[in-house]
């Protein structure tokens, strides 16, 4: 099965995320750490033995205690078998956003959501990049 890496400290934020993720269970599980340093270690880990079990994309919040959104960036991009798994980053500033837009690896930023029907866009919007809808038509 499919699955998503959730990258969050915040713990209201991981439960709206897993709530708005609930709709596509069957297709794609929700993988959560809390923090950059986690999150790395989880992948590299993942690439060791014949077939790596890697997310086929990865939602980060940018601002975390231990190992910020930036930090975990630098670290996918200095991991050859890393770089090109597709990122969304969050932040409730937009501050952080600009600076993510320069890797590679990020296919979109958006101001952290505050309601749940915009966690459950952004968690369709996910669902698209990882295979388990259909892209939008029109």
């Amino acid at each position: 099965m499919k699955s998503v890496l959730l990258v969050e400290d915040c713990e209201d934020d991981i439960g709206l995320v897993e709530q708005a993720f609930r709709r596509y269970s069957g297709a794609v599980r929700l993988e959560t750490v809390r923090s950059g340093e986690a999150a790395l270690d989880l992948l590299r880990c993942r690439l060791i033995g014949e077939r790596p079990k890697l997310p086929v994309c990865i939602l980060l919040d940018m601002c975390m205690a231990q190992g910020n959104g930036i930090w975990l960036l630098r670290g996918l991009e200095d991991t050859p078998a890393l770089r090109d798994i597709p990122v969304m980053v969050m932040s409730e500033t937009g501050d952080m956003l600009g600076p993510a837009r320069v890797f590679g690896n990020v296919v979109g930023a958006v101001q952290k959501p505050a309601r749940q029907h915009e966690f459950r866009k952004l968690v369709e919007d996910l669902a698209r990049i990882a295979g388990a809808m259909p892209q939008s038509v029109g």
